[in-house]
């Protein structure tokens, strides 16, 4: 999983529409899957 990009700030400007999809969980690409498990010292 991920973090959402624009969800730090200027919250009040948001949909409620949009804060609630910030709240779920977002999938990591596959092409990033390995860089990502490198960086968190899983290889």
């Amino acid at each position: 999983m991920r973090r959402r990009a624009m969800k730090s700030h200027l919250l009040e400007k948001k949909s409620a529409k949009k804060k609630r999809s910030f709240s779920k969980d977002t999938p990591l690409h596959e092409s990033n899957v390995k860089s990502v498990k490198k960086l968190l010292g899983m290889r």
